[in-house]
């Protein structure tokens, strides 16, 4: 398995190496340590800085910082992790795009990055490295934080929300989870949103209040037994855990975030096609929005194939 860790000197990159360094990897496991050094040329421009000397002084100084921070963290990780093999490398530029292109070019099956949940729409739009990796890695990622719980163990993580909506990504997830391995004391809630109902029948309800409120229970009714039955198959295939399944109403990643508050989770496992990710850019998709404004960790599945969920 290939593990790429973009890192800088920040603590939300050491909450995601803790995380990396506490687990139990597969046999013949690489983790790359991966740090972008900022295009200095491009930045003098902008800044309309002359002085190409002093511009390339402080390049060769972050170099020699980024470089020494890397030898660092990957000694740190070689101690903890010494069945794996960790190396590291420096890119040059825009840091999502160094990222995504790594990842492609090095063949990554996963990318671990520590980030903060961004509460700010503003700063959500102008696109945050995390929100632009997501949306662009051809791979599954975690997006691990530092505060609200983040920074755990794996096995640590206590409450786990998985998402579903019966699409092929969700059931990858499903399948993710399923086959990942997780302490007894580990709980699981399986949730599924009917998104905004009202909206679909806020004409009929008008006119026809008692067909608009059966049409409604049998969308939820539908919906709970659907997911009633991947909880169970669930619980067959992981006896020692508690698995619940919730079936929410209203706008899915607003309605996920809110319960992920409220059940205090500790990790939401969402799946996502490549191609889903770039649906309504403006607005972003649903993995999307919950991986940048979660408070909690997020594991973005993708799906590369056909899951036994079905």
């Amino acid at each position: 398995m290939k593990v790429l860790v973009p890192i800088d000197d920040s603590s939300y990159s050491e909450a995601a190496l803790i995380s990396v360094g506490a687990r139990h990897w597969p046999a013949r496991t690489e983790i790359l340590l991966y740090s972008v050094v900022n295009d200095y040329d491009k930045l003098g421009k902008v800044l309309a800085v002359p002085d190409e000397q002093k511009l390339r002084r402080l390049k060769e100084e972050q170099e020699r910082e980024v470089i020494c921070m890397l030898q660092r963290k990957c000694d740190g990780l070689r101690r903890s992790l010494p069945e794996v093999t960790v190396s590291s490398a420096v890119g040059y530029g825009h840091p999502a795009t160094q990222i995504v292109e790594t990842a492609h070019r090095w063949g990554a099956q996963l990318i671990i990055m520590g980030s903060h949940g961004r509460r700010n729409v503003q700063l959500y739009a102008l696109g945050s490295v995390t929100a632009q990796v997501i949306e662009k890695t051809p791979c599954s990622m975690e997006v691990i934080r530092l505060l609200n719980r983040s920074g755990k163990a794996w096995h640590d993580q206590r409450r786990i929300i998985v998402c579903y909506d019966g699409s092929d990504h969700s059931r990858a997830a499903l399948d993710w989870v399923a086959h990942s391995v997780w302490a007894p004391h580990q709980e699981f809630a399986l949730v599924s949103v009917l998104n905004t109902i009202e909206d679909k029948i806020g004409a009929l309800q008008i006119f026809h209040q008692k067909k608009a409120n059966e049409l409604k229970a049998q969308a939820i009714a539908a919906a709970q037994g659907a997911l009633d039955n991947h909880v169970e198959r669930l619980r067959e295939m992981m006896p020692n855990n508690a698995i619940i399944g919730h079936v929410l109403e209203g706008y899915a990643a607003e309605s996920i975030l809110e319960l992920a508050e409220d059940f205090l989770a500790d990790l939401i496992v969402i799946g996502a096609h490549s191609e889903q990710l770039h649906i309504d850019s403006a607005i972003g998709s649903v993995a999307k929005r919950i991986a940048c404004f979660s408070r909690c960790c997020v594991k973005v599945v993708r799906a590369h194939e056909m899951s036994r969920f079905h």
